[in-house]
């Protein structure tokens, strides 16, 4: 029974039977489709255990009793829900990892998925890059100028008055006064940010020019306007070392951050579970045990659909 459902939940194979889950279900699915399922389900016997398991599963997600292998009036809505839960999943994997090739044929330097790294610029300043990250320097005589093209990094920057650091991101601009500061990309449901642990940065953005000293943070909200608020960049920024810190944040936020740090979607079902508060210092390189360590604490069950989709819910 074991090596069945080992089989049955195999990544391919279970995204082959959500989607016939989801078709089976439609109200439009035709003559020919109900004859590719039972083909389908002639070809091998795990494939019948896989779609049990799979109608099984989204009954319980979704409180809709599937049948497993005919149609049913009214259920057209759940199909298409299905589907585009899927398809959202893969689609937007899909379309990060094709920008990220863009921007890495853009930049100096960058990171895969998962990955941080710290590197030295020529003039001394240090710089960390988080997960999924992309910068291009362009230093000059008169300045000295890095892009950050994608993700998240922070900077230790070596003093040169003569020559001033800036960031630019996306119609954002950074300026240094001798600092330590992190700069991140819009990236999902994360804003565009900057963050400063010492020294000064003004930052610059079409809503104007705001002055951060340590311990600032300067948020851009939905409409490119400049939210300031008191923050410990520290531990916000203890990806450097290869943590995450989470000190009462919902659990909504606690999975958009651990979301950079792998492939795939983490979808939350209720807000139930959105709201859960989370505490506690995660090992960012193992973003599945991460996942245990949150279904042991809270009150929430972890579903992994395939590799690229993983399911929260409230229990």
């Amino acid at each position: 029974m074991r090596d069945q459902q080992s089989e049955a939940t195999d990544d391919g194979l279970a995204e082959q039977a959500a989607l016939w889950v989801a078709r089976m279900q439609s109200a439009d699915a035709s003559a020919s489709d109900r004859q590719a399922f039972e083909d389908w389900l002639a070809a091998n016997p795990a494939h019948n255990d896989a779609y049990q398991e799979m109608a099984a599963l989204w009954g319980d997600l979704r409180n809709v009793p599937l049948a497993p292998r005919h149609r049913r009036s009214g259920s057209k809505r759940t199909a298409l829900a299905i589907i585009c839960i899927l398809c959202l999943g893969g689609l937007s994997v899909f379309l990060s990892q094709r920008t990220g090739l863009i921007d890495r044929l853009h930049a100096d330097y960058y990171t895969a998925v998962g990955e941080t790294r710290v590197l030295t610029l020529e003039d001394g300043t240090q710089v960390s890059l988080n997960s999924d990250t992309a910068v291009e320097t362009r230093y000059a005589e008169q300045e000295r100028r890095v892009v950050l093209l994608r993700g998240e990094a922070f900077f230790d920057v070596a003093k040169n008055p003569q020559r001033p650091f800036i960031v630019d991101n996306n119609g954002l601009t950074a300026k240094a006064i001798g600092t330590q500061y992190a700069v991140r990309s819009r990236n999902g449901t994360l804003p565009q940010e900057v963050q400063v642990e010492e020294g000064e940065v003004q930052v610059e953005t079409s809503s104007g020019i705001t002055r951060l000293g340590a311990g600032d943070v300067v948020t851009l909200d939905a409409h490119g306007a400049a939210i300031v608020s008191r923050q410990d960049v520290a531990t916000n920024t203890a990806w450097r070392e290869g943590k995450l810190v989470f000190s009462g944040q919902s659990l909504r936020q606690a999975l958009n951050i651990l979301a950079q740090y792998r492939h795939g979607r983490i979808i939350i079902l209720d807000e139930t579970a959105a709201r859960l508060s989370v505490s506690g210092i995660f090992d960012l390189r193992d973003t599945d045990q991460a996942l245990r360590i949150l279904e042991t604490n809270l009150p929430v069950t972890v579903t992994k659909l395939t590799s690229m989709v993983v399911v929260v819910r409230s229990r």
